[in-house]
Protein backbone atom coordinates (compact mmCIF):
# COMPACT_ATOMS: atom_id res chain seq x y z
CA UNK A 1 0.00 0.00 0.00
CA UNK A 2 1.51 2.96 -0.95
CA UNK A 3 2.05 5.62 1.80
CA UNK A 4 0.43 9.20 1.91
CA UNK A 5 2.62 12.28 0.42
CA UNK A 6 3.53 13.47 3.42
CA UNK A 7 4.82 10.19 4.74
CA UNK A 8 7.20 9.66 1.90
CA UNK A 9 8.60 13.67 2.52
CA UNK A 10 9.32 12.82 6.10
CA UNK A 11 10.84 9.29 5.38
CA UNK A 12 13.50 11.41 2.53
CA UNK A 13 14.21 13.70 5.35
CA UNK A 14 14.84 11.71 7.74
CA UNK A 15 16.99 9.55 5.36
CA UNK A 16 18.60 13.03 4.29
CA UNK A 17 19.67 13.76 7.99
CA UNK A 18 20.46 10.30 8.39
CA UNK A 19 23.45 10.33 5.73
CA UNK A 20 23.93 13.75 6.81
CA UNK A 21 23.36 15.02 3.07
CA UNK A 22 21.90 18.29 2.43
CA UNK A 23 21.25 19.87 -0.85
CA UNK A 24 23.33 22.53 -2.62
CA UNK A 25 23.10 25.32 -4.88
CA UNK A 26 25.30 26.32 -7.67
CA UNK A 27 25.15 28.69 -10.79
CA UNK A 28 25.07 27.26 -14.55
CA UNK A 29 27.22 28.45 -16.93
CA UNK A 30 28.69 31.58 -14.95
CA UNK A 31 32.30 32.30 -14.87
CA UNK A 32 33.78 35.75 -13.34
CA UNK A 33 31.80 38.44 -11.97
CA UNK A 34 28.43 39.10 -12.62
CA UNK A 35 27.64 42.28 -13.84
CA UNK A 36 24.00 44.28 -13.73
CA UNK A 37 21.92 42.83 -17.03
CA UNK A 38 22.97 39.64 -17.24
CA UNK A 39 21.07 36.52 -17.05
CA UNK A 40 21.96 33.98 -14.52
CA UNK A 41 20.57 30.65 -13.73
CA UNK A 42 20.74 28.73 -10.32
CA UNK A 43 20.01 25.23 -9.72
CA UNK A 44 19.16 22.98 -6.49
CA UNK A 45 20.89 19.54 -6.49
CA UNK A 46 21.05 16.33 -4.10
CA UNK A 47 23.01 13.68 -3.70
CA UNK A 48 20.49 11.41 -4.16
CA UNK A 49 19.77 10.23 -8.05
CA UNK A 50 15.97 10.80 -9.06
CA UNK A 51 15.08 12.56 -6.06
CA UNK A 52 11.64 14.17 -6.10
CA UNK A 53 12.92 17.73 -6.50
CA UNK A 54 9.16 19.22 -5.87
CA UNK A 55 9.69 18.52 -2.61
CA UNK A 56 12.52 21.60 -2.03
CA UNK A 57 11.75 25.80 -2.93
CA UNK A 58 14.36 28.66 -3.50
CA UNK A 59 14.64 30.86 -0.94
CA UNK A 60 16.09 34.36 -0.39
CA UNK A 61 17.04 36.05 2.58
CA UNK A 62 15.46 39.71 2.39
CA UNK A 63 16.65 42.65 4.52
CA UNK A 64 13.83 44.27 5.05
CA UNK A 65 11.78 41.79 6.26
CA UNK A 66 14.49 39.98 8.57
CA UNK A 67 13.91 36.52 7.69
CA UNK A 68 13.46 34.23 4.35
CA UNK A 69 11.20 34.31 1.85
CA UNK A 70 10.27 31.15 -0.19
CA UNK A 71 10.61 32.29 -4.24
CA UNK A 72 8.31 30.13 -5.64
CA UNK A 73 5.09 30.84 -3.90
CA UNK A 74 2.94 33.71 -5.28
CA UNK A 75 1.20 34.94 -2.30
CA UNK A 76 4.29 36.43 -1.34
CA UNK A 77 4.63 38.86 -4.58
CA UNK A 78 7.82 37.45 -5.78
CA UNK A 79 6.58 37.66 -9.33
CA UNK A 80 7.44 41.25 -8.75
CA UNK A 81 8.68 41.97 -5.88
CA UNK A 82 11.99 39.70 -6.75
CA UNK A 83 11.43 39.15 -10.44
CA UNK A 84 12.46 35.78 -10.69
CA UNK A 85 11.04 32.76 -12.25
CA UNK A 86 11.15 29.36 -10.84
CA UNK A 87 10.72 26.50 -12.97
CA UNK A 88 10.66 22.17 -11.94
CA UNK A 89 11.28 20.89 -15.69
CA UNK A 90 12.40 17.41 -16.15
CA UNK A 91 13.18 16.72 -12.56
CA UNK A 92 15.33 19.79 -11.69
CA UNK A 93 14.75 22.94 -9.89
CA UNK A 94 15.76 26.48 -11.69
CA UNK A 95 15.88 29.68 -10.73
CA UNK A 96 16.53 31.90 -13.31
CA UNK A 97 16.93 36.10 -13.56
CA UNK A 98 16.57 37.40 -16.80
CA UNK A 99 18.00 40.67 -16.25
CA UNK A 100 20.10 41.13 -12.88
CA UNK A 101 19.39 44.28 -11.02
CA UNK A 102 21.24 45.58 -7.59
CA UNK A 103 18.57 44.02 -6.02
CA UNK A 104 18.68 40.76 -6.68
CA UNK A 105 22.12 40.81 -4.88
CA UNK A 106 22.01 38.74 -1.49
CA UNK A 107 21.72 35.48 -0.10
CA UNK A 108 20.18 32.41 -2.07
CA UNK A 109 19.69 28.95 -0.65
CA UNK A 110 17.14 25.70 -1.15
CA UNK A 111 15.70 23.39 1.16
CA UNK A 112 12.76 20.97 1.85
CA UNK A 113 9.32 22.97 1.19
CA UNK A 114 7.70 21.89 4.53
CA UNK A 115 10.60 22.30 6.74
CA UNK A 116 10.51 24.11 9.49
CA UNK A 117 14.06 24.41 10.41
CA UNK A 118 17.58 24.92 9.17
CA UNK A 119 18.94 21.51 9.20
CA UNK A 120 17.97 20.68 5.92
CA UNK A 121 18.99 23.84 4.42
CA UNK A 122 21.42 24.16 1.60
CA UNK A 123 24.44 26.61 2.18
CA UNK A 124 24.30 29.47 1.30
CA UNK A 125 25.09 31.30 -1.87
CA UNK A 126 25.61 34.79 -2.37
CA UNK A 127 25.29 36.30 -5.23
CA UNK A 128 26.86 40.18 -5.98
CA UNK A 129 26.41 41.99 -8.87
CA UNK A 130 28.74 44.28 -10.41
CA UNK A 131 27.71 47.94 -12.09
CA UNK A 132 28.45 51.78 -12.48
CA UNK A 133 26.00 53.62 -13.63
CA UNK A 134 26.00 57.18 -13.91
CA UNK A 135 28.36 59.89 -13.40
CA UNK A 136 27.45 63.13 -11.45
CA UNK A 137 29.17 66.45 -11.51
CA UNK A 138 28.70 69.12 -8.80
CA UNK A 139 30.04 72.21 -7.43
CA UNK A 140 31.41 72.48 -3.99
CA UNK A 141 30.76 74.87 -1.47
CA UNK A 142 27.60 76.26 -3.09
CA UNK A 143 24.22 75.68 -1.79
CA UNK A 144 22.76 74.15 -5.37
CA UNK A 145 25.74 72.23 -6.46
CA UNK A 146 24.24 70.85 -9.40
CA UNK A 147 26.66 71.37 -12.05
CA UNK A 148 25.04 70.81 -15.92
CA UNK A 149 26.74 70.39 -19.02
CA UNK A 150 27.84 73.90 -19.17
CA UNK A 151 29.28 76.19 -16.06
CA UNK A 152 30.23 80.15 -16.22
CA UNK A 153 32.38 81.58 -13.44
CA UNK A 154 33.65 84.98 -12.87
CA UNK A 155 37.48 85.27 -13.88
CA UNK A 156 39.63 85.20 -10.48
CA UNK A 157 37.14 82.90 -8.64
CA UNK A 158 38.08 79.87 -7.10
CA UNK A 159 36.27 76.54 -8.40
CA UNK A 160 36.23 72.80 -7.23
CA UNK A 161 34.17 70.47 -9.20
CA UNK A 162 33.11 67.07 -7.26
CA UNK A 163 32.41 63.97 -9.55
CA UNK A 164 30.98 61.04 -7.90
CA UNK A 165 29.16 57.87 -9.27
CA UNK A 166 26.73 55.25 -8.50
CA UNK A 167 28.51 51.78 -8.84
CA UNK A 168 28.51 48.78 -6.69
CA UNK A 169 32.56 49.72 -5.69
CA UNK A 170 34.24 52.97 -5.01
CA UNK A 171 34.93 53.69 -8.56
CA UNK A 172 37.89 55.06 -9.17
CA UNK A 173 38.24 58.73 -10.64
CA UNK A 174 40.47 60.92 -12.72
CA UNK A 175 39.97 64.36 -14.32
CA UNK A 176 41.53 65.53 -17.71
CA UNK A 177 40.94 68.75 -20.11
CA UNK A 178 40.29 68.03 -23.61
CA UNK A 179 42.93 68.99 -25.96
CA UNK A 180 45.79 68.61 -22.75
CA UNK A 181 47.59 65.86 -22.04
CA UNK A 182 47.49 65.88 -17.63
CA UNK A 183 45.11 63.54 -15.74
CA UNK A 184 44.44 64.64 -12.22
CA UNK A 185 43.68 60.72 -10.37
CA UNK A 186 40.82 62.40 -7.76
CA UNK A 187 37.29 62.58 -7.71
CA UNK A 188 37.35 66.58 -6.72
CA UNK A 189 38.89 69.28 -9.44
CA UNK A 190 40.42 72.33 -7.66
CA UNK A 191 41.15 75.63 -9.80
CA UNK A 192 42.29 78.50 -7.54
CA UNK A 193 41.76 82.25 -8.79
CA UNK A 194 40.27 80.84 -12.84
CA UNK A 195 41.52 82.72 -15.91
CA UNK A 196 40.26 82.88 -18.90
CA UNK A 197 42.61 80.62 -20.24
CA UNK A 198 41.56 77.66 -17.85
CA UNK A 199 38.19 77.88 -20.06
CA UNK A 200 37.33 74.40 -22.01
CA UNK A 201 35.82 71.25 -21.68
CA UNK A 202 36.61 69.12 -18.31
CA UNK A 203 36.47 65.28 -18.30
CA UNK A 204 35.41 63.13 -15.10
CA UNK A 205 36.28 59.68 -15.93
CA UNK A 206 34.85 56.86 -13.41
CA UNK A 207 36.12 53.01 -13.63
CA UNK A 208 35.38 50.33 -11.41
CA UNK A 209 37.93 49.41 -9.20
CA UNK A 210 37.86 45.38 -10.37
CA UNK A 211 36.66 45.74 -14.45
CA UNK A 212 38.83 48.15 -15.85
CA UNK A 213 36.07 48.00 -18.92
CA UNK A 214 33.16 49.16 -16.33
CA UNK A 215 33.24 52.74 -16.98
CA UNK A 216 31.60 56.21 -17.50
CA UNK A 217 32.35 59.58 -17.84
CA UNK A 218 31.03 63.12 -17.82
CA UNK A 219 32.60 66.40 -19.51
CA UNK A 220 31.41 69.84 -18.29
CA UNK A 221 32.39 73.13 -20.15
CA UNK A 222 33.65 75.94 -18.55
CA UNK A 223 33.02 79.39 -19.46
CA UNK A 224 35.09 82.55 -17.80
CA UNK A 225 33.70 86.18 -17.82
CA UNK A 226 35.41 88.88 -17.80
CA UNK A 227 34.45 92.04 -15.16
CA UNK A 228 33.05 93.82 -18.20
CA UNK A 229 30.82 90.76 -19.12
CA UNK A 230 29.39 90.30 -15.14
CA UNK A 231 26.23 92.57 -15.77
CA UNK A 232 25.83 91.10 -19.84
CA UNK A 233 23.37 88.25 -20.71
CA UNK A 234 24.53 84.91 -21.58
CA UNK A 235 24.63 84.95 -26.03
CA UNK A 236 21.96 82.53 -26.26
CA UNK A 237 19.92 84.76 -23.73
CA UNK A 238 20.53 87.77 -25.69
CA UNK A 239 17.24 90.14 -26.24
CA UNK A 240 16.76 93.28 -28.84
CA UNK A 241 15.61 96.61 -27.72
CA UNK A 242 12.22 96.47 -28.42
CA UNK A 243 12.14 92.93 -27.50
CA UNK A 244 13.26 93.34 -24.19
CA UNK A 245 11.22 96.70 -23.86
CA UNK A 246 7.79 94.42 -24.74
CA UNK A 247 9.11 91.61 -22.39
CA UNK A 248 9.64 93.83 -19.34
CA UNK A 249 6.99 96.59 -20.58
CA UNK A 250 3.85 94.46 -21.16
CA UNK A 251 3.40 92.39 -17.80
CA UNK A 252 3.88 96.25 -15.97
CA UNK A 253 1.76 97.25 -18.21
CA UNK A 254 -1.38 94.40 -17.13
CA UNK A 255 -0.68 94.74 -13.90
CA UNK A 256 -0.95 98.47 -14.14
CA UNK A 257 -4.88 98.26 -15.65
CA UNK A 258 -5.83 95.24 -13.14
CA UNK A 259 -4.67 97.73 -10.10
CA UNK A 260 -6.63 100.62 -11.39
CA UNK A 261 -9.68 98.31 -12.49
CA UNK A 262 -9.86 96.88 -9.03
CA UNK A 263 -9.54 100.40 -7.12
CA UNK A 264 -12.41 101.38 -9.67
CA UNK A 265 -14.95 98.78 -8.47
CA UNK A 266 -14.12 99.22 -4.90
CA UNK A 267 -14.70 102.78 -5.25
CA UNK A 268 -17.83 102.29 -7.01
CA UNK A 269 -19.32 100.54 -5.19
CA UNK A 270 -18.85 102.16 -1.56
CA UNK A 271 -19.78 105.16 -2.82
CA UNK A 272 -23.27 104.16 -4.25
CA UNK A 273 -26.45 105.41 -2.57
CA UNK A 274 -27.93 102.76 -0.69
CA UNK A 275 -31.55 101.31 -1.50
CA UNK A 276 -34.01 101.35 1.42
CA UNK A 277 -35.90 97.56 1.34
CA UNK A 278 -39.09 97.63 -0.93
CA UNK A 279 -42.19 97.26 1.00
CA UNK A 280 -43.98 93.95 0.49
CA UNK A 281 -47.43 94.35 -0.91
CA UNK A 282 -49.96 96.28 0.87
CA UNK A 283 -50.05 99.17 2.86
CA UNK A 284 -49.67 98.74 6.26
CA UNK A 285 -51.93 100.20 8.97
CA UNK A 286 -52.00 101.31 12.50
CA UNK A 287 -52.18 98.40 15.10
CA UNK A 288 -55.39 98.11 17.65
CA UNK A 289 -55.17 98.94 21.11
CA UNK A 290 -52.58 95.78 23.10
CA UNK A 291 -51.89 94.41 19.66
CA UNK A 292 -48.24 93.46 18.78
CA UNK A 293 -48.40 93.39 15.27
CA UNK A 294 -49.85 95.10 12.20
CA UNK A 295 -52.50 93.87 9.50
CA UNK A 296 -52.23 94.75 5.94
CA UNK A 297 -54.88 97.33 4.68
CA UNK A 298 -56.69 95.02 2.30
CA UNK A 299 -58.10 93.28 5.54
CA UNK A 300 -61.52 94.95 6.02
CA UNK A 301 -62.53 95.77 9.73
CA UNK A 302 -65.42 97.69 11.05
CA UNK A 303 -63.18 98.32 14.65
CA UNK A 304 -62.68 101.96 14.93
CA UNK A 305 -58.55 102.98 15.32
CA UNK A 306 -57.13 104.35 17.95
CA UNK A 307 -57.15 107.77 18.63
Amino acid sequence: MALPAPLVLLAALALCWARGERPTVRLLDQEGPILEGSYVTMECLTDEDGADMSQFTFQKYSRWLQSWVSLDRPDRLRCWFFDVNVTRAHGRLLLAIEALQSWHAGAYRCLAANATGNASASAEIRLRVEYLRSVYVTRAHTWCGTVGDSLAVMEGEDLELQCSADASQPPVYEWSRQGDDWVVASSSLSLPQVSQEQAGTYVCRARHPGLPHLASSRAVRLDVQGAQSSYQLEPGLGLSTPMLLLAVGLPALLLLLLVVGLGAFVLRHRDAPKVPAREEPGQRTPIYKGSLESVPSAVGDQQPLVP
